[in-house]
């Protein structure tokens, strides 16, 4: 590596010797996080000084077939798609097609927010950074359960009624949907979808054969790796069918690749932009401003307790933090059944990567610090004991409720179901219907299939709504209100339990009947 990204203030004042882990030791490791946390499969890789140190594949695919994992294994990279579409927009500005501090008005008229000014001066850095001032997740429900069947064009059109929760520029708040918009920018300079743009300009100049940011080419279709979850208590296969035509949000968290290709991804990291024979994908000033910090973010007491933490920041589709005296640039990715993780130590010349195929935070967390501390001069820790608590209290059976949904609530022989059925409308989620069957309230979208579920009174004009597919994990209390006549005119929705995944954002909508 040419050169080193330092933060002022960071020292590495080593205290014991850094034993690397070996191959037999990742491989212990590895097939511990397995069993402890259920995980069907995993793999894990390790650059350093332009070497591939371990790449290694543990368990299954797909645990109703037993195919085994390898390194061409394809999994959902979620999150981490994020660097790659800012990548795209760095290889833009080296050509001088954009220019960071673009309004977004220049390039996508329709964007609009609640508030003019904010719309009026929103750049393309804004929309990488998460301070737009919308709140956690915003409008995920829009992308999220999939498939959606929201365009891109209508996810952004519906920013305009998404209410702030924060100051622009001046809070953190983790963002999906802006990475949709930025995504769009590239059609809009290039004339060519993101997809292509980062499969033709990224993805193959680096050989990346099998990893793709749009379909997966079909006589490669069997290597993907399917997502799993522990449900009600039993590890199964998750059902997430996909759209037709062009991922909603695959600028954000769509693209699919398997190690052998992610290795290269991180090597071209490590070498600030360049790749194979002096070849440049990304102008070094292009690349330090990749990983350079935008936003502040929450320094959490879990940074400060292990990894000695001074700092957290957001920088252009990745994470800044120090460790242990070490700048750490990463980055997560979570989908349903898929999870990922990508850190490197740039004063190290180190690239450590994870992928999963089953949603387990505390499996991910033990693998990538089992490695990642390996290097660094801190005292040996049991990081899969380490994490398994948090593993294990975040199942449906433990999550803590809002409130009690236990009992159900009689109702009073005044009031009838029949009143609460019909049909009502949220500007930007669309049309939900409550409807009477068999003497019993359903709640149905329209616009996300997947959100059908029973509801069951458990206060005046509440009820808890089970969706059918229990793989959501992410139920809802429903609260009626009625107007001066007594017939309910509106609705809001509210996660069950405060443990539930923020993209859920039920308390953002504000339903009105329509009939």
């Amino acid at each position: 590596m040419k050169s080193l990204l330092i933060i002022a203030g960071i020292l590495c004042v080593p205290t014991v010797a850094a034993k690397p882990i070996s191959s037999k030791q990742l491989d212990k490791v590895a097939q511990r996080v397995l069993e402890e946390y259920r995980v069907p499969g995993a793999v894990v890789g390790i650059v350093q000084h332009g070497k591939v140190v371990q790449a290694k594949s543990y368990g299954v695919k797909n645990i109703q077939t037993g195919e085994k994992v390898d390194e061409f294994t394809l999994f959902k990279i979620a999150s981490n798609s994020k660097a790659f579409t800012t990548a795209a927009l760095a290889i833009l500005v080296d050509e001088g097609k954009i220019r960071w501090d673009d309004k977004v008005v220049k390039y996508l008229p329709d964007f609009k927010l609640h508030d003019p000014w904010i719309t009026a001066h929103f750049n393309i850095i804004d929309l990488l950074t998460h301070r737009s001032g919308l709140g956690l997740g915003a409008g995920d429900l829009m992308i999220w359960p999939k498939p959606s069947t929201f365009s891109r064009q209508e996810v952004i059109h519906n920013l305009r009624y998404l209410q702030p929760a924060g100051e622009f520029r001046a809070n953190y708040a983790y963002d999906n949907l802006l990475y949709i918009v930025a995504g769009e920018i590239v059609p809009a300079v290039t004339g060519m979808q993101w997809e292509d743009f980062v499969e033709q300009r990224i993805m193959r100049p680096l050989g990346m054969q099998h990893c793709f940011a749009g379909k997966v080419a079909r006589e490669q279709l069997a290597d993907v790796a399917k997502p799993h979850g522990v449900i009600e208590g039993k590890l199964q296969v998750i059902d997430r069918p996909e759209r037709e035509g062009p991922a909603v949000a695959s600028a954000a968290g769509g693209i699919k690749c398997s190690l052998h290709d992610i290795l290269l991804w991180l090597q071209m990291h490590l070498d600030e932009g360049q790749f194979g024979d002096n070849k440049q994908l990304i102008s070094a000033q292009q690349h330090q401003m990749l990983w350079s910090p935008q936003t502040i973010m929450p320094l959490y007491d879990s940074d400060k307790r292990l990894n000695n933490s001074h700092f957290s920041s957001y920088a252009l589709g990745w994470r800044l933090n120090d460790m242990n005296g070490y700048l750490r640039v990463h980055h997560t990715g979570s989908l349903a059944g898929m999870y990922s993780y990508v850190s490197f130590i740039p004063e190290l010349d180190l690239g450590v990567v994870v992928l999963l195929n089953q949603q387990s935070s505390g499996a991910r967390n033990a693998l990538m610090y089992s490695v990642l501390k390996s290097y660094l001069p801190v005292e040996k820790h049991d990081w899969v004991k380490e994490f398994l608590p948090k593993s294990r209290t975040k199942t449906s059976d433990n999550k803590q409720p809002v409130q009690s949904t236990k009992t159900v609530y009689v109702l009073d022989k005044q009031t009838k179901l029949s009143q609460y059925a019909g049909r009502y409308q949220d500007n930007w989620l669309g049309e939900f219907s409550v409807v009477l069957e068999n003497n019993a309230l359903v709640m149905r979208s329209k616009r996300v299939p997947k959100f059908v579920g029973s509801m069951t009174p458990i206060a005046p004009n509440q009820f808890v709504v089970r969706w059918y597919d229990r793989s959501l994990e992410a139920d809802a209390i429903a609260t009626f209100f009625a107007d001066e006549e007594g017939v309910f005119n509106s609705m809001k929705l509210l996660p069950e339990s405060e443990d539930i995944d923020f993209s859920y954002d039920f308390q953002d909508l504000d339903f009105q009947r329509t009939e």
